[in-house]
């Protein structure tokens, strides 16, 4: 019997093989209209840039540039000339004596090292496409690429394929129309050189290109633009940064490229009269002041000043004589090119009948366009020796002494005064002239100003750690330099840090050396930088935990953090990789083997920083966090480590601290994972840190009576109702400066760029160099009950002054004696925060307790004990408050001001239960 039967046959289209993938991307490419980037890349100081660009077909190009700090710019290129707009901390790498002036204007054709793109605003589609295709054979590749295979993703819900040539790195859409999504191109070995990239032909301009390097063209290109500051070589023994990126592409629609060129346009135009940097730039006048004066024994005592100017313009200015507290000349002058001026001053004799003392003079040559309007800065740093018409250090490069400049000089002499011994004048000031000279110089004047004059945290040893970082700052590597940018995110934080100097702890004559110690988080870190292949992060890696193992490095008591920074363009595929691909290639490289240490792990805590697409195909900056116990373990608990992982990041990393929690440690939102893991929910431990709430099990939490609204027309004092309009007002303007940080951070528009800016210029109206941080918002509860609710509530009221602690900590907000003698402890709170959690002490050490139960209260008396033998005031208090608790003449009160924006809204009270 014969049976019939049918067969279908489905023919499936046969899958693209990489290499074939790779070349539909480049084709299509090569068809865009445009490119709009949106990466980073590493500029010649070795700092991130975060770029967002629209680059048309002619090479005309509009976009953003920014790096961490708050430093953003507009860029604008046309067919004639580039223009640049940066805000003041854009400069302040580059030019921090004139970035007051540079601050919002727009500059023509600055300097390759201004922008820090290495040409990549020259990124055409056929450009890019003759970079990934290897045909620009003076390229990265310099050869026809190999593509593999490397992985999957997808970029805005769409699949992808991951590309590799084991130089180059390309994401490509897994299905048809087959699109580039997102490239990583280091740079090449030729590019390090002082020549600049230069650009290969576009099919529709032969002037705009990419990744082609030409030393003649290059030269030319340099002639005539300024030498600015902030684009130095590496040190000796560390890789250059190479000029490339690391960025998710897309071919903009006709509507953007319209906007771009419009843009351009609109700029080019309006600001025809754009000059040089080179032209810009608030040069000081070459002006020598020469003050003559002798012994004086009569009443009023003369002094004859002479000012020479030795330039080729006219000086303008002022002349400022100052002595012994006195300011006896203050009188403006104008001095044509090779002429001088002759001016007499006469001041009073300050010395006692009889008697004879030693005084100095002091003159300036004052010009506001350069110094800013600070007089009385600039007459304290003369009072203290400065001799500001003369350069400082050994270079007259660059010594534009700008009003950042002088108040870094200030901050760094702040202790200089008239019982300080002229030997050490001499030394202080001239070892702090030649570290602001060499930060100028180094291109690392931005973060250590805002170390040193943003924050009270940098610590320093004396005299001696003087020195020590005049020597540091005179060659910094690019890991010095992200350390010290990484110094200054932890001291805004409120960490205590030594950056740059021996550590000599307190009553201590050891002293301990490191690239960072952070005092307040007990860390001791050394940083690495690394631009090549995986060899070099293994190797780098291996010498970190080399260092940290040797002698004089590592306090007692303190973790040992070895932290290998990863740049976004290096060779490694490790730079674009997330933490899962980490963890796997660590296993295949084996790094487990250098946990072994004398006594116990080698390192506490391994960081590597690195660059994985976003959900869009944006690199994002990535801390992964790995301990020994995870590289050694086989049966890996992959959500315990990721969640120690946040705990740690909450603790040690700032930025990403502030993007994840409120002030007071909540979550911004509940559903936020990290690596499949949701954040955790926070809690204080005994020593300040924060620990997973979860990580102990919680005493009962508190019980509040309801709320009574105690209205701000209630206050009745003028004077206390005005200082409360004002730290309402302050806090404000702190919420509105984070809020646009936040948003430029997410989204860096010009528009966003602008709105920080404008926050920020009213923040240093209102705050000075205050630090914005939570103590801003907790000053209005504090103040809220100490001005207001508690005279209003509790009639007659004693305040009892607390003990200060490191940051605050194992303490009450205040405390009050009533007049039957009952004890009041307030817990103060601003408008957004709520009682926290804690790791107990005494009898509820194992559990967490929060704020306003009996548990916390007694957890802060037993605090109070432990600090009695140092603290006799801590032991008395913690002896009248136990007292109290005991025999029921303690009360507990909640007081949470209310938000009224710009001006004080009255607060709520609620008792707290602890009976």
């Amino acid at each position: 019997m014969l049976v019939a039967g049918l067969m279908t046959f489905v023919l499936r289209p046969r899958e693209k093989t990489p290499p074939q993938l790779a070349s539909a991307a480049t084709k299509s490419l090569r068809a865009w209209r445009g490119v709009t980037y949106a990466g980073t890349t590493v500029n010649g100081n070795g700092a991130i840039i975060g770029f967002r660009l629209t680059v048309a077909r002619d090479g005309t190009t509009y976009g953003t540039l920014s790096r961490d700090s708050g430093a953003y710019a507009e860029l604008a290129v046309s067919p004639e000339r580039t223009l640049l707009r940066g805000n003041s901390q854009w400069w302040f790498e580059h030019e921090p004596g004139s970035a007051e002036a540079l601050a919002n204007t727009w500059v023509a054709d600055p300097p390759q090292g201004v922008i820090g793109l290495a040409e990549l605003s020259r990124m055409t589609p056929t450009a890019l496409a003759d970079a990934l295709s290897g045909k620009d054979t003076d390229g990265p590749s310099g050869r026809p690429s190999r593509w593999r295979q490397s992985g999957a993703t997808s970029v805005n819900g769409r699949p992808a394929k991951v590309l590799t040539d084991g130089t180059l790195r390309i994401v490509v859409s897994a299905s048809p129309p087959y699109q580039p999504l997102s490239v990583g191109l280091p740079g090449s070995a030729g590019s390090q050189g002082a020549a600049t990239p230069e650009p290969a032909p576009d099919a529709s301009d032969a002037r705009t290109a990419v990744f082609r390097s030409d030393p003649q063209d290059g030269a030319a290109r340099s002639a005539g633009h300024v030498q600015s500051a902030g684009h130095v070589p590496a040190a000796a023994g560390e890789t250059a940064p190479a000029p490339a990126l690391s960025s998710a592409v897309s071919e903009p629609d006709k509507a953007q490229v319209q906007s771009t060129t419009e843009n351009v346009r609109r700029v080019d135009t309006s600001h025809e009269q754009a000059e040089p940097l080179s032209q810009r730039v608030a040069a000081q006048t070459d002006v020598a002041v020469q003050l003559t004066a002798s012994f004086c024994s009569t009443p009023s005592c003369p002094a004859t000043v002479n000012v020479t100017n030795q330039g080729t313009a006219p000086a303008s200015g002022t002349v400022i004589v100052t002595v012994a507290g006195q300011t006896p000349l203050n009188s403006p002058v104008s001095v044509p090119p090779g002429g001088n001026r002759t001016l007499t001053a006469t001041a009073t004799n300050t010395a006692p009948p009889g008697q004879t003392i030693q005084v100095n003079w002091s003159a300036v040559f004052y010009e506001v366009s350069v110094m800013g309007d600070d007089p009385a800065l600039v007459k304290r740093l003369m009072g203290r020796g400065f001799k500001l018409n003369e350069a400082l250090g050994d270079q007259r490069a660059n010594d534009s002494k700008g009003k950042p400049v002088l108040q870094l000089l200030d901050a760094m002499t702040a202790d200089i005064g008239p019982r300080t011994s002229p030997e050490v004048r001499k030394s202080r000031l001239s070892n702090v002239g030649k570290t602001v000279a060499n930060l100028e110089q180094q291109g690392a004047f931005e973060p250590f100003y805002d170390l040193a004059v943003n924050t009270d945290n940098l610590r320093v040893s004396g005299e001696s750690g003087i020195a020590e970082l005049a020597a540091k700052t005179a060659r910094l590597s690019v890991s010095d330099r992200r350390t010290l940018h990484y110094a200054s995110d932890l001291a805004r934080a409120g960490n205590k840090v030594v950056w740059g100097n021996t550590y000599k702890p307190e009553g201590s004559t050891d002293g301990y050396k490191a690239d960072l110690q952070n005092l307040t988080g007990k860390q001791t870190i050394q940083r690495k930088a690394v631009s090549g292949g995986t060899d070099a992060v293994v190797n780098d890696f291996a010498a970190a935990i080399n260092e940290l193992s040797g002698t004089g490095v590592v306090p007692p008591g303190f973790d040992k953090v070895a932290w290998i920074d990863i740049d976004p363009n290096a060779s490694t595929l490790l730079a674009g990789s997330d933490r899962q691909a980490l963890a796997k290639e660590f296993k295949k490289l084996k790094l487990d083997k250098y946990c072994n240490g004398a006594g116990g792990p080698a390192f506490d805590a391994a960081v590597f920083t690195t660059y994985p697409p976003g959900p869009d195909g944006t690199p994002q900056r990535t801390n992964s966090v790995f301990t020994c116990n995870e590289l050694l373990s086989s049966a890996v608990d992959h959500h315990k480590y990721i969640q120690d992982e946040m705990v740690w990041k909450a603790n040690n990393d700032p930025v990403w601290y502030s993007a994840n929690y409120k002030i007071d440690g909540r979550r911004k939102s509940e559903t936020t994972t990290e690596n499949g893991v949701t954040l955790p929910k926070l809690a204080k431990d005994n020593e300040n840190h924060w620990i997973s709430k979860n990580k102990l099990p919680s005493a009962p939490g508190v019980k509040l009576s309801p709320k009574t609204l105690v209205d701000p027309g209630s206050v009745g004092d003028r004077k206390r109702s005005d200082l409360l309009n004002k730290i309402a007002d302050h806090r404000k303007t702190s919420v509105d400066l984070t809020n646009a940080e936040l948003k430029f951070n997410r989204h860096g528009t010009a528009a966003n760029g602008r709105t920080r800016d404008k926050a920020l210029k009213h923040y240093l109206k209102e705050l000075g160099v205050t630090p914005n941080n939570s103590r801003i918002s907790e000053r209005l509860g504090e103040s809220a009950a100490r001005y207001h609710v508690v005279p209003e509530k509790f009639p007659g009221a004693q305040w009892i002054s607390l003990p200060k602690t490191p940051n605050g900590a194992d303490m009450f907000d205040q405390l009050y004696r009533l007049r039957d003698g009952t004890l009041l402890i307030v817990e103060a709170k601003a408008p957004s925060s709520e009682p926290g959690w804690r790791q107990g002490k005494g009898r509820h050490k194992n559990k967490m307790v929060q704020q306003g139960t009996r548990e916390y209260v007694e957890t802060i008396i037993e605090a109070m004990k432990e600090r009695a033998t140092k603290s006799p005031r801590d032991g008395k208090l913690a002896h009248d408050l136990e007292e109290a608790l005991d025999h029921g003449k303690l009360r507990h009160v909640l007081v949470k001001a209310k938000d009224g924006g710009s001006s004080y809204a009255g607060a709520t009270l609620q008792e707290c239960v602890i009976y």
